[in-house]
C-alpha cells in the first residue's frame, strides 16, 4: 500500500522496477528503491524471456471509495487493514494523516 497515491496501488505484470533486482536504485530523497525478486524474474539469468512480461498495469481504488480490504489467514480468521476507507490495523494509524489533508 502507497499512502501517497489516492488509495491501495496493485501492480498487474512486471513490477514498478523489473530488470532492477540486481542493482541499487535510490529516489530523489535519498530513498533506496527495492525490487524484490519473484518466481519469473529469478529466471533472467536463464532465458530473460522467461522472466519479464515487459507489461506493467497500475490500479489505484481511491481510499474513499474502498469499504474493506480484509486479510483472511490460514486458519479462518480475518482481520481489517482498511475499514472504510481509514487504516485500523494496529501500529499504522500514522497512514491515515495524509487522507486528513
Amino acid at each position: 500500500l502507497i499512502a501517497e497515491k489516492t488509495g491501495p496501488h496493485f501492480a498487474v505484470g512486471d513490477t514498478c522496477y523489473s530488470h532492477e533486482e540486481d542493482m541499487v536504485t535510490y529516489n530523489p530523497d535519498g530513498k533506496q528503491i527495492v525490487a524484490r525478486e519473484n518466481d519469473f524474474s529469478k529466471l533472467r539469468s536463464e532465458d530473460m524471456s522467461k522472466a519479464y512480461f515487459n507489461c506493467h498495469t497500475d490500479i489505484t481504488i481511491p481510499y474513499d471509495e474502498l469499504d474493506k480490504i480484509t486479510v483472511i489467514r490460514k486458519d479462518g480468521t480475518t482481520e481489517d487493514i482498511i475499514s472504510d476507507g481509514r487504516f485500523v490495523l494496529a501500529g499504522i494509524e500514522e497512514l491515515n494523516k495524509p487522507l486528513d489533508r
